[in-house]
């Protein structure tokens, strides 16, 4: 089905709003004046506010899939593979409002979707060789839900000031863990810019 300019123009001023301000403050009347559409407009394309955010959240998952299997295809050790994810995950979160993320990380079915992916992704990097096969791939998951639930509830926010920070410390410590390494180029949390 073709987007139309109109129906375009809303999704994208829609996106903005609730980057910024979280969905559940963004009213019909906000986006339309925003857009430059008129009510009429509005409803020809989605029958209510409920549908555009559906249209959009599942817009955002379908495109952070893409990416996140056009990342897991490439011919990368697995280390640089994550870091390729995370730096997009981070560019990506780093748009919106702590209230849209909240939003968007609360539902259930995108969480699932997210668990099936990534199941299937540390079991083909244990398969080969990248990931210890001693590791319970649901048992990674389930720490890595244990952190996203920092996420999902905001506690976060009393050590970072953004959610870039956060995901980027969250990564570090997960896949390479605490230990130094020999060749680690480290700085103490005193020294990051």
């Amino acid at each position: 089905m073709k987007t139309s300019i109109k129906q375009t123009q809303i999704i994208n001023t829609a996106k903005d709003l609730f980057f910024r301000y979280g969905a559940k403050r963004v009213s019909v009347e906000e986006i339309c004046k925003t857009a430059a559409v008129s009510k009429v407009t509005f409803y020809k394309h989605f029958r209510n506010k409920e549908a555009l955010i559906r249209h959009i959240r599942d817009e955002i998952i379908t495109d952070g899939f893409a990416k996140f299997d056009q990342i897991s295809a490439l011919d990368l050790p697995y280390p640089e593979k994550i870091d390729l994810m995370t730096r997009w995950r981070v560019e990506f979160f780093s748009q919106m409002k702590n209230d849209f993320l909240r939003e968007m990380l609360a539902l259930d079915e995108v969480v699932e979707a997210a668990k099936q992916r990534y199941l299937a992704n540390i079991t083909t990097a244990q398969a080969k060789g990248e990931i210890r096969p001693d590791l319970s791939p649901e048992f990674i998951w389930l720490i890595t839900e244990n952190l996203n639930a920092i996420a999902r509830d905001g506690s976060w926010q009393e050590v970072f000031s953004d959610y870039s920070a956060f995901q980027t410390q969250m990564r570090t410590l997960f896949f390479y863990g605490l230990l130094v390494r020999p060749g680690d180029n480290t700085k103490t949390s005193g020294d990051q810019k």
